[in-house]
């Protein structure tokens, strides 16, 4: 079957162009609905959704996960799932009903003989004022909703093409309509800056008590940082070969490409000797701790070197996502593979307020020998060295000698740190159940259930199944 016609047989070659990417999103949400209900899925729908997304910018597929997770916010937490003519029917007559209740008790207190008093008669004004602006902005939500310009759009036919190019210009009704959209930021949590602030009066200190947790900061969520990503998964989903033949068709090369946390990355770049063992521990947390320790401190080491100069694009997509990562773990554990991440985490805070003197001359680059051997033995003497902080230093040791090697430098060295961080975002997000996911919709949703959504809709999933591997299950 070639792929127009796989694509014309899910109905979205007809839809104007507008629209199209809110029929392609609906298909993915009914997709969705099988992953969800941990079912497997068919050739048919998961091939469709592969060619539709290859042929889309980073930017354009991040907004069609972005409409995606709004259908599954409406169907798991709100009534909106679809637009039915007994609910627009019901909305009117409610409205209806108000705007009779207020003429008619305009119309009592429009006799002087009522007896009320002046502020009995201003308060039940606005209460019924308030009740019909509800109304009003409920009728307009479910009106200018994307499941109305769903339905809209799906008539196919010329007026109400035009109605809806209308409504997408004007600004307000796309307020309407984006009010549950993801907030394109990342929440960000630096495990050593945190450390070093506490008994501190700082905005982060004032947040905690507020009751924001340990969010540190918030990065927006750029085309950079989209393409980084989507580029990944693309080239995980080509050498991830379904028509491969063989005693067990394709599972085990997707299993593989499921479980890649940072290894293939290192494997390719031939360095897996040197860095194989930072990747390979059994708790992917403790993993997470050591590289989100190098990561900082390479940083700070190569500011401290060359300056500002020092800061590449795949330098910032590090932080970003190893900051990224260290919040899912303090504040989002269940979106993580179990483990005891929140004791490491509590283990190497302990190790860092040991070593805060030494740490604070390594992060303000005061300490040029800090990767020396003296240092070295400092870190395996401390009897807190099972915390992921003498990890994250021999770690970082290590990646900035690589910096120096011939055919190395900085930006190769970064180029793999970021590929390091970005795998273990997509292995996180391939190891988190769909309940765990749907819990983030509450507040606007995660970059992780993005990434996982994407991968599912690239095939790279278990429960994705071609038809060489139901013939084997056969």
């Amino acid at each position: 079957m070639t792929d127009e016609r796989l694509v014309g047989e899910v109905g979205l070659s007809d839809i104007i162009d507008e629209a199209k990417f809110l029929h392609e999103a609906d298909l993915f949400f009914q997709m969705f609905r099988v992953l969800f209900a941990d079912l497997v899925l068919g050739d048919s729908i998961h091939l469709a959704t592969h060619i539709i997304l290859r042929e889309k910018s980073a930017m354009e597929a991040f907004k069609l996960i972005e409409v995606e997770m709004g259908f599954m916010y409406d169907v798991l937490y709100t009534k909106l799932a679809k637009v039915r003519k007994s609910r627009v029917i019901l909305r009117a007559t409610t409205f209806l009903c108000l705007v009779s209740a207020l003429l008619a008790f305009s119309l009592g207190m429009s006799k002087n003989n009522h007896g009320y008093l002046t502020a009995e008669i201003t308060i039940s004004y606005l209460l019924l004022y308030g009740a019909i602006a509800i109304e009003i902005y409920s009728v307009a939500v479910l009106l200018f909703s994307d499941w109305a310009m769903l339905w809209l759009t799906g008539k196919r036919k010329p007026l109400f093409g035009s109605v809806y190019r209308t409504i997408c210009s004007s600004r307000f009704l796309s307020f309407l309509r984006n009010d549950k959209r993801w907030e394109k930021t990342i929440a960000q949590h630096n495990l050593i800056s945190f450390q070093r602030s506490k008994g501190k009066l700082t905005s982060i200190s004032l947040k905690k008590l507020l009751g924001k947790s340990n969010i540190q900061s918030s990065k927006d969520v750029g085309a950079d940082l989209k393409d980084f990503i989507f580029k990944h998964l693309l080239d995980k989903r080509t050498r991830y070969n379904l028509r491969m033949r063989g005693h067990d068709p394709g599972r085990n090369d997707l299993h593989e490409i499921l479980s890649e946390r940072g290894d293939e990355v290192i494997g390719r770049m031939e360095s897996l000797e040197n860095f194989g063992w930072s990747v390979k521990s059994p708790d992917f947390n403790e993993s997470l701790l050591a590289w989100h320790i190098a990561t900082d401190i390479c940083h700070h080491d190569d500011v401290r070197i060359n300056g500002v100069d020092a800061i590449h694009l795949n330098t910032e997509i590090s932080l970003e996502l190893s900051n990224y990562m260290v919040y899912l773990l303090v504040d989002c554990p269940f979106l993580l593979p179990r483990g005891i991440g929140k004791e490491r985490y509590n283990q190497t805070c302990s190790a860092v307020d040991d070593d805060a003197t030494l740490l604070d001359r390594i992060i303000s680059g005061q300490d040029p020998s800090w990767d020396s051997y003296e240092t070295g033995l400092h870190f395996e003497s401390n009897p807190r060295k099972v915390s992921a902080l003498w990890a994250g230093v021999k770690l970082a040791k290590s990646l900035q000698a690589l910096g120096t090697q011939d055919g190395w430098g900085n930006e190769r060295k970064w180029e793999m740190i970021s590929q390091v961080w970005v795998e273990m975002l997509t292995y996180a997000a391939s190891h988190c159940g769909w309940k765990e996911h749907a819990q983030t919709l509450t507040r606007g949703g995660e970059l992780l259930t993005h990434v996982c959504l994407l991968m599912a809709h690239l095939g790279l999933s278990e429960q994705c199944i071609t038809s060489s591997k139901l013939d084997y299950i056969r």
